[in-house]
């Protein structure tokens, strides 16, 4: 028996075209096909007749969602991705925060169980670590006791506990050990980036040439452009083979550093990320961030020192700040927000709507305020009223 559903909107966002008053016919959790409506079609599965149909948001950075973080727990792990549907994200990678070996190890044997559990929301596509293999000198908010050169012994360990799922490391490409653990990964195909680096223009050139595809939250956790010495941010920003993480909730980045990644890099080159922590979609408060006391004053979440600590960002705020703070169009913010991060993490499947490939659809108001998510074809969220 065939699982289908089908959806109308007002509009549907594709790679090629837009369709108005579109239909969306889903068959066994992939798009079969996308058509204009005809005026005998019923309202389907699922009709915002207003609705903007867009590709589902895949996060490839995120601590943690409403209280969830991410550790060695299946049950916050699932926790977040069921929290996150409502923000429009169908694609789920849960970020660690530099630990100690066994916690990481405990959050890879999380991760196999979340993933292998049947729920309502995000698919948990798998682990990121970032850190614990990270330069002291930009660490922001990484506990600095857990902060240590790459170790192919605990990297091979944490992978073997995460069976196939772990996905992407996060380390500094100057550390001992760091040309090894990326070759290491490589083998592995494993996704690598560049983050809390110190690294020269030359160092950070060698590693995106053995294999480190992304860097991570551009700007931040790195040394500032010089004109003398570009550093990896220079490296990042003129190199085609290195896609760049933006934070963009407004605090993390000035709306013309975004503007710059965007004129460097063009928006294939950029994509959204959320860095989210636990206090995420709760109210201002004293939280934590691993070992670390975390304060969220007016939506902004700090250590006690004033550094940043992660963020309190969703996606669907993130392409709403590119579209109305910084005039990027919502077919460029989308793409930003789910093909990119999709490539990147070499998904084929998903980040676009086309037939045959997976039914992960976000539905936007005019507003850009999610309406409904589907994961897989099946819907996770609608908003009240829909």
């Amino acid at each position: 028996m065939t699982d289908s559903e089908t959806v109308t909107v007002g509009r549907v966002l594709t790679p090629r075209t837009t369709f108005e008053d579109a239909v969306i016919a889903i068959e066994d959790g992939h798009i079969a096909s996308i058509d204009e409506r005809a005026d005998d079609d019923a309202g389907g599965s699922l009709s915002v007749p207003d609705g903007i149909a867009v590709p589902g948001f895949v996060d490839t950075h995120v601590h943690g969602y409403a209280g969830h973080s991410v550790e060695g727990d299946a049950d916050a792990l699932v926790g977040m991705a069921e929290g996150v549907v409502e923000t429009g994200v169908t694609t789920l990678f849960p970020t660690t925060t530099s630990e100690g070996r066994s916690p990481l190890v405990a959050a890879a044997e999380a991760t196999v169980t979340a993933g292998e559990r049947d729920h309502d929301g995000a698919a948990i596509a798998g682990l990121h670590l970032e850190g614990p293999y990270l330069n002291p000198d930009q660490r922001g908010a990484q506990d600095p006791n857990a902060l240590r050169d790459p170790d192919l012994g605990e990297l091979q360990e944490i992978a073997a506990a995460a069976d196939g799922r772990l996905a992407r490391i996060t380390l500094a490409p100057e550390l001992s050990g760091a040309t090894e653990a990326v070759q290491w990964a490589r083998e592995r195909g494993l996704v690598v980036s560049a983050g809390h680096t110190a690294a020269d223009y030359e160092t950070a050139s060698r590693s995106f040439d053995a294999g480190v595809s992304i860097a991570t939250h551009l700007y931040n956790g790195m040394a500032g452009f010089h004109h003398r010495e570009p550093g990896v941010l220079g490296t990042a920003l003129t190199r085609e083979d290195v896609t760049a993480e933006l934070i963009a909730d407004l605090i993390h980045l000035h709306p013309a550093a975004i503007e710059l990644a965007l004129a460097t890099k063009g928006p294939e080159g950029c994509m959204l990320v959320t860095d989210a922590i636990a206090a995420t979609g709760l109210p201002d408060g004293e939280y934590s961030l691993s070992e670390l006391d975390v304060v969220v004053e007016d939506g902004v979440s700090r250590l006690p020192d004033g550094t940043l600590a992660g963020s309190t960002l969703t996606m669907d705020d993130a392409v709403r700040n590119l579209v109305e703070s910084v005039g990027v169009g919502l077919p460029t913010a989308v793409q930003m927000a789910s093909a990119v991060p999709a490539r990147a993490m070499g998904l084929r499947d998903r980040g676009r709507l086309a037939p045959g490939l997976r039914g992960d659809v976000t539905i936007l108001d005019s507003d850009l305020q999610v309406q409904a998510t589907l994961v897989g074809g099946e819907i996770v969220y609608e908003r009240e009223g829909v």
